[in-house]
């Protein structure tokens, strides 16, 4: 299995909480990859239409709760228009007993974040791109 290198990974962060963005962020940052911010499952979608002109994002990271588009709406969207587009709930509001990928969701990842499950996650996604 071949990895994505880390530092051409763009990955996309949807989450009207400014401060997840910013931990989220700059954690990612640090373990080499490229990130992208948004404040809503709207603004999600707009982004990934926009992105998706040169082949990016490589994967999205989604709350759900947010205001506008809930992160649940948005990933429909955008799975019916970018099927392979990994997407990675990070949210409090689901277990891990809950049926994600029903929402069209690759992953979930539960807040407080493990760091270690979602890098884990996170290349997992990244090396099947890659392939």
């Amino acid at each position: 299995m071949v990895f994505m290198e880390r530092s051409k990974a763009l990955l996309l962060i949807a989450d009207d909480e400014e401060m997840n963005k910013t931990i989220l962020a700059r954690r990612l940052r640090k373990e080499g990859f490229v990130t992208i911010d948004v404040a809503d499952g709207s603004q999600a979608v707009e982004k990934i239409r926009e992105l998706s002109k040169n082949g990016r994002p490589d994967l999205v990271l989604m709350d759900i709760n947010m205001p506008i588009m809930d992160g649940i709406e948005a990933t429909r969207i955008l799975k019916s228009e970018f099927e392979d587009l990994p997407i990675i709930a990070v949210t409090a509001c689901m277990t891990p007993s809950t049926d994600y990928r029903r929402f069209g969701f690759n992953e979930l990842c539960t807040k407080p974040i493990d760091w270690n499950e979602l890098l884990a996650k996170i290349d997992k996604h990244l090396s099947r791109k890659s392939d």
